[in-house]
């Protein structure tokens, strides 16, 4: 009866580091799809304005894109009538913003 109860805990233990390795995993894979890679010399210059602030380099390139996504144009890219003519819903887009 031991040995079942004993053979009981081991798979459950196995189990959960099973999971918990799953987990592990997932979570870098995630981490890894938000990195962005900066020029060294640049980090190098970031590293240094970061010291002299008492912050970090991310919250710098963090708050460099949010001063950018505030000042980009919305405005997409006129369609040309090569483009139209290979795909007619882009004629229709068209006319769809002429309404709104």
């Amino acid at each position: 009866m031991s040995n079942n109860y004993k053979r009981f805990i081991q798979n459950q233990f196995e189990k959960a580091k099973s999971t918990a390795s799953e987990f592990i995993s997932s979570r870098s894979e995630e981490q890894e799809d938000g990195i962005i890679e900066l020029n060294p010399q640049y980090y190098v210059e970031l590293q240094a304005i970061a010291d002299r602030q008492h912050t970090t380099v991310q919250a710098i390139v963090n708050g460099i894109i949010v001063q950018y996504l505030a000042s980009a144009p919305y405005e997409s890219a006129p369609i040309s009538v090569d483009q139209k003519e290979d795909n007619p819903l882009l004629y229709l887009d068209g006319i769809c913003k002429l309404e709104d």
